[in-house]
């Protein structure tokens, strides 16, 4: 098994330009596919503040490879939106994903875009797929390889189930805050909100409130930690 993370410069894609247009504003890709000739994306959009959301779906629906962009949700107080695209390549493109998962290359987190760039880490099973899916790459735009290692999956299988069980092993009550807590924004950079909003969306009082989040993230990140000592390679 291969760790593969590259950077790719799309050529003709909307993640090659959206950064002219729109500086501040980064993106994920959470699915990306193509149906009978159509792409099918679902990005999330951070950074873009209310008075530009409009903007950034028109710029996207009119991007040249695009058809249709349209407005999912927005989240006002995070300055997030969830935008659905639809594209129809009238060149050779096609989605990353696609090239991807015909080499059996799976992504481990959704794609982020960045300065005219796509982020993907993915598994690969032997070299040989690697140097396929790399030559196949280079065929939609400029490629840099960051890293190409042999991730050490003992120790991430069980670092995940360290943290499943760490979550499961929150009570009701630190589940609940916590989940209000990542829903609203708090963790978010700008924070989102704070303690004495979450406070006033819940029965305790601001002690009360913190008291479950620092009880929660010390348990989450005991197990988190457990990840990160030593060596990730084999």
């Amino acid at each position: 098994m291969l760790e593969y993370t590259f950077r790719i410069r799309h050529d003709g894609c909307w993640t090659e330009t959206v950064h002219e247009s729109f500086p501040d504003v980064a993106a994920t890709i959470i699915y990306s596919y193509r149906l009978t000739g159509t792409s099918i994306t679902m990005i999330e959009a951070t950074n873009v503040p209310e008075d530009r959301v409009e903007e950034l779906v028109e710029w996207l629906a009119t991007h040249e490879v695009m058809t249709t962009a349209q407005l999912v949700s927005y989240h006002d107080a995070r300055e997030t939106a969830f935008i659905s695209l639809e594209g129809d390549y009238r060149t050779d493109t096609e989605p990353v994903l696609n090239v991807l998962l015909r080499n059996n290359c799976f992504p481990t987190i959704p794609a982020t875009v960045s300065k005219g760039r796509e982020h993907w880490s993915v598994l690969a099973s032997t070299h040989a797929e690697v140097s396929q899916t790399h030559e196949e790459l280079r065929a939609l735009g400029s490629v840099e390889v960051d890293a190409l290692r042999q991730p050490n999956l003992g120790r991430l299988l069980t670092g995940l189930t360290e943290i499943k069980q760490a979550v499961q092993d929150l009570s009701p009550r630190q589940m609940e805050v916590l989940s209000r807590a990542i829903d609203e924004g708090y963790y978010e950079s700008p924070r989102g909100c704070n303690i004495e909003d979450l406070a006033e969306m819940d029965s305790a009082n601001t002690s009360t409130v913190g008291e479950h989040l620092r009880r929660s993230e010390a348990k989450i990140l005991e197990a988190v930690g457990s990840m990160l000592n030593g060596d990730d390679r084999a």
